[in-house]
């Protein structure tokens, strides 16, 4: 009864301070996920194939936030046709909404399923355009001067690229060349961009190897459904820039052979809380399509409606939305790489939300010397710890505009691409890695991390020191993993390969007879999955101890079947 009542209060006062014609975007979260019409058991229905893999190879379990909201929840609240539903969020288990009736707001404090609600923006009409979001179904991309949705000439997918030109400053910096010269250029990777727009992404010559080979794998607005994602704002496309764009021997991006999830959280053209629940959209959107890596050069502190800032006590790693969604990210098993800020020379001056996540590489930049630049947003964190972790370079960064030149620009927005592409190249070196031992080698990596501060950090990543650090950790690690224990037909045993090789396959009961045998199983370099068990139906219920040979070694996994 009090819930109803406070709920009911807090909404007729967020009608009461704005026009009857304008739209509300409200944001409501749901007491549980009952009646659901999904399975934990069957995942592959909201995650795709690359999610679980991801999750499978860093032992990430599947739990109750990764399941869709209720349906039933969502059927009741659009019975009221003059609520419109934008987008849902499994992670905080919620839905944001738009409307332009006070009655429909108040009454979504009788709805007793409903624990939270937020005034996240209000539209007003005479501005407003057609911001209904589009639903969640991934958008092929293509670029608009394509022939067939590919540009007129393609040659083969590059496994070695020319000079670097105009970025060689910002790579070398970084020892990123390290892995580039190793023949790691983040294939196989995949990045989500969060960002404001991806002006001419479409159109320009230094993005047309992304196109050719297929690495910009979809785009997908979560602002407005009708908005013009290759017309409007470029700050996206120079952060894509940095990562990907390919003029041969004028300029080089770290990471051209990734994959890109183009994704539109922000609104540039104004500052409200509903951006950070576009942020949480987008990041789960990136999880559910198995994003590797999430870059955001965003920031959030202060905001239009003022009643929505925070202050730097809210900086502690745990309190702003968009916040909670970067360490929702990081848990699901993605590297988070944002931007620390550049609130240097300003009267707040610290590192904005999610930079201050728990779950997230916050990157502060410098200038082309090493020294840090005076913009760059300065820690701790509210709760004392050191951010950011990392800096690259944020003063003079080479990029691309939009009109398809080679230019600079500052910003952290152009450090934190810097880390995530090269982070890409890194993971791909050492794919086993689990996002925090790729975070902890890149931290460690950095050259003051023995005397951190709150302008630098641990200081400057060093990618080279990284793989050495990862080399040296992943050598003795136990690196067999059995997917599904107890034994099914479809149970897998996943691993990482240095070489090629033809194993063998033994079971052992409890009293130590071999049972079982599969040999000559060929396997390659890279991580391979193999479910070799199944004829295993004629063993009897019981522990098992499976034996994998390798042409040099012996690894052992304990089993049971039911």
């Amino acid at each position: 009864m009090y819930k109803t009542l406070f709920l009911l209060f807090i909404l007729a006062y967020a009608s009461a301070v704005v026009k009857a014609e304008d739209e509300i975007m409200i944001w409501v979260e749901f007491s549980d996920k009952k009646h659901n019409n999904y399975s934990l058991s069957k995942p592959h229905e909201f995650l795709t194939p690359k999610a679980l893999v991801r999750r499978q190879i860093q032992g990430i379990p599947l739990d109750v936030y990764d399941l869709p909201v209720s349906q039933i929840y969502i059927d009741s609240l659009l019975s009221d046709t003059t609520l419109q539903l934008i987008y849902t969020s499994r992670w905080f288990n919620g839905a944001m909404l738009k409307t332009q009736s006070s009655t429909a707001i108040n009454r979504l404090g009788e709805f007793n399923f409903i624990s939270f609600t937020e005034r996240a923006k209000v539209i007003s009409r005479d501005t407003t355009k057609n911001s209904a979001l589009q639903s969640l179904v991934p958008k092929i991309a293509t670029p608009q001067n394509s022939i067939n949705g590919a540009f007129p000439s393609a040659y083969p997918f590059q496994t070695d690229y020319g000079d670097y030109g105009a970025t060689r400053g910002q790579i070398e910096m970084l020892n990123g060349q390290y892995l580039h010269q190793e023949g790691y250029w983040g294939r196989g990777m995949t990045i989500a961009v969060l960002d404001g727009g991806y002006r001419s992404v479409d159109t320009l010559q230094a993005f047309q190897d992304l196109w050719i080979n297929n690495n910009i794998v979809g785009v997908h607005d979560f602002v407005e459904s009708k908005a013009e994602l290759y017309k409007g704002h470029a700050h996206g496309t120079y952060v894509l820039s940095v990562m990907a764009a390919n003029i041969p021997d004028q300029y080089l991006g770290v990471a051209p052979a990734a994959s890109y999830w183009l994704l539109r959280t922000e609104d540039a053209a104004s500052e409200y809380r509903i951006e950070e629940y576009n942020w949480l959209a987008g990041a789960e959107f990136a999880d559910s399509v198995g994003a590797d890596i999430i870059n955001s050069s965003l920031g959030y502190t202060v905001f239009d409606d003022v009643s929505q800032n925070y202050s730097y006590a809210d900086l502690d790693g745990s309190t702003a939305v968009v916040t909670r969604a970067a360490n929702m990210a990081f848990s699901r098993g993605m590297l988070v790489v944002n931007s620390a800020g550049n609130y240097g020379t300003q009267s707040w001056k610290y590192l904005g939300a999610p930079a201050d996540g728990h779950g997230v590489l916050a990157v502060g930049g410098t200038d082309s010397q090493g020294n840090i630049a005076s913009f760059s947003s300065l820690g701790p964190t509210a709760d004392g710890r050191i951010k950011p972790q990392v800096v690259a370079q944020g003063q003079g960064v080479s990029i691309v505009n939009y009109l398809g030149t080679v230019s600079t620009a500052n910003g952290t927005s152009f450090s934190s691409p810097l880390i995530s592409g090269l982070s890409a190249c890194l993971w791909q070196r050492f794919p086993e890695a689990t996002n925090v031992e790729i975070t902890n080698a890149i931290i460690k990596s950095a050259d003051r991390y023995s005397l951190p501060d709150s302008a630098y950090g641990f200081g400057m990543a060093n990618f080279y020191m990284a793989a050495k650090l990862l080399e040296e950790q992943l050598i003795d690690r136990e690196f067999l993993k059995l997917v599904s224990n107890p034994l099914i037909p479809e149970s897998a045993i996943t691993f990482y390969a240095y070489e090629q090789d033809l194993i063998s396959i033994e079971m052992f009961n409890s009293s130590g007879q071999r049972v079982w045998l599969q040999e000559e199983i060929a396997v390659f370099p890279g991580f391979n999955e193999i479910k070799p068990f199944t004829n295993i139906s004629s063993l009897a219920s019981g522990i098992y101890l499976i034996r994998v040979n390798f042409k040099n070694k012996a690894e052992f996994i304990k089993s049971l079947k039911l």
